[in-house]
């Protein structure tokens, strides 16, 4: 009884004002009652809740709040850093938006320490990189992707940093493991093939 009580207190708490627990107040409440899962769905909500009202400000305190209850919520630092850097930064000039864009890595990087073998967040730096143009640095976090389970992104966009770089056998090496590694993708990775190996040959 004392668990629902607490859980509907800290619910009415998150609705009817912006956040201002402290984060460790909050995980220590998670903790004492082991309430960690329904909180942070509720927090979810409330991110939803923001992001439909417009509340962009308010929005990475929540995510950052959901990582420190839950620091294996990979979907936190996923969307938390990719809110940074499509959200919040573009609506800033200068320097702070590189302090944004900065910020975003580090809670990656911090995502990855809690989480070293999950892929997703080297993944998500390796992209990050890519839009910058920094491809090296990019393919040696989808290296370390690489050695988790994980999903065709990773794959493709290695593929795409050695069209990129001019690296046209690499890339064909990378498509037509994806070829082999993901039927699915057989397709598109043949129409890459082709395509590369006609620039080779002209």
């Amino acid at each position: 009884m004392k668990k629902i009580i607490i859980f509907f207190l800290f619910i009415e708490f998150l609705y009817s004002q912006t956040i201002t627990l402290s984060s460790q107040a909050a995980i220590d409440l998670c903790n004492i009652f082991d309430i960690k899962e329904g909180i942070v769905d509720i927090l979810w909500l409330k991110v939803d809740k923001l992001w439909h009202l417009g509340r962009y400000e308010k929005i990475f305190p929540v995510i950052n709040l959901i990582a420190e209850i839950y620091p294996t919520e990979i979907e936190a630092y996923s969307v938390g850093s990719w809110f940074l850097i499509n959200g919040i930064a573009p609506r800033v000039k200068g320097e702070k938006k590189g302090e944004i864009k900065n910020y975003a890595i580090s809670f990656l990087k911090k995502g990855i320490r809690k989480n070293p073998e999950n892929y997703k967040l080297y993944w998500e730096l390796a992209w990050i990189y890519y839009r910058d143009g920094k491809y090296n640095t990019s393919l040696q976090y989808l290296e370390k992707a690489e050695k988790y389970p994980h999903e065709f992104v990773v794959e493709n966009l290695k593929a795409h940093i050695f069209m990129k770089k001019g690296e046209r056998e690499k890339a064909i090496r990378e498509w037509k493991k994806i070829k082999e590694k993901y039927p699915e993708q057989k397709n598109i990775a043949e129409r890459f093939i082709k395509k590369l190996e006609r620039e080779n040959d002209s």
